[in-house]
């Protein structure tokens, strides 16, 4: 049994894809997924085919009994208490694959299962979640897993969805770090990610971010892999370049559906916690430790932990030359 624990957008497509291919497949989320799968799932990859399927769909984490994979899809925030689930429910011998954003997670994880049950993983697109009971995939991208996760890749194989194993998931990791730094930035400027992107001056807001963590990865001395279609090292210059370069030189960026957001301004419109602090807020801290400086990481985490700290959550529509004033 694939069981996914976390089942919001990421989980709910991978697991219905999985499902929709004749996997057995148990999601657990919250007590409305259950409510709202209770007649199916729909999933649909770039391509727009629907694909259906009726996994089980649970509340309870007392299901772990029954996994021989479990896909880890909660916030990083959720690991520590998820890491103790997954202890106390499931057999010994089911591996865990992290499907989360963040580079703590897999470690936290084994420190908390042992290392061997533990596959860390990146997964290379965006997921919306169309209707209640309907998750499309809404970028391009691949599910990245470490070479222990060779079992995933086979299943995924039978799917839309492109899987492959990786020997540097230290480097896959750090390199969708840096892309997820826009994460915040998308939720600050209330735009679709694609509209986002076709913007010069968030651009070179998201170009500044990415160039500190540059600089902090070096200090770590992180050996940076290309998951996408431009290496991070030149994602910088390609992001400062005037609209009508861009539009044709970075044309894979914005192959994005025009409803897409990131999972951040998902997070700020359904009223929870913002993971700010394991993305750009990583770079932040790890700065510190080598001494390296990050102000336009610090703040963005600074307006995002103000704009998230209340409940009267309107709609945000910052402008970007406000991430530069100190």
């Amino acid at each position: 049994m694939i069981t996914v624990l976390g089942a919001g957008s990421i989980g709910c497509y991978v697991g219905g894809m999985l499902a929709a291919a004749g996997h057995p497949v148990t999601l657990i989320g919250r007590p409305a997924l259950v409510e709202a799968l209770g007649g199916g799932l729909t999933t649909s990859a770039m391509d727009g085919v629907a694909h259906r399927s009726q996994p089980i769909v649970t509340d309870d984490p007392s299901a772990l009994a029954d996994a021989t994979l479990i896909l880890l899809c909660v916030k990083s925030a959720d690991t520590r208490d998820s890491g103790t689930l997954i202890k106390t429910y499931s057999p010994p011998g089911a591996l865990v694959v992290s499907l989360q954003n963040g580079i703590t997670n897999p470690k936290l994880l084994g420190d908390r299962l042992g290392p061997d049950r533990v596959v860390p993983g990146m997964v290379g697109f965006n997921v919306i979640r169309r209707a209640q009971d309907h998750f499309a995939q809404t970028t391009e991208g691949e599910v990245i897993l470490a070479k222990n996760g060779a079992t995933l890749r086979d299943h995924l194989s039978d799917t839309p969805i492109t899987a492959l194993c990786h020997d540097n998931m230290e480097g896959v990791q750090w390199s969708k770090l840096l892309m997820n730094l826009n994460n915040a930035l998308n939720a600050l400027s209330g735009l679709g990610l694609r509209d986002q992107l076709q913007t010069r001056a968030w651009r070179q807001v998201l170009a500044a971010c990415i160039k500190e963590g540059l600089a902090v990865a070096r200090a770590e001395g992180i050996a940076l892999e290309r998951i996408g279609k431009v290496h991070p090292r030149i994602l910088p210059i390609v992001l400062r370049l005037p609209d009508f370069i861009f539009q044709r030189f970075a044309n894979a960026m914005l192959r994005v559906d025009p409803t897409a957001r990131s999972s951040m301004a998902d997070d700020y419109a359904a009223g929870r916690a913002p993971e700010v602090a394991w993305l750009n807020g990583h770079i932040v801290a790890r700065g510190a430790v080598h001494g390296v400086l990050t102000p336009v990481n610090q703040r963005v985490c600074a307006l995002v932990e103000r704009a998230f700290d209340t409940s009267d959550r309107r709609p945000l529509s910052y402008n970007p030359q406000e991430i530069f004033i100190n």
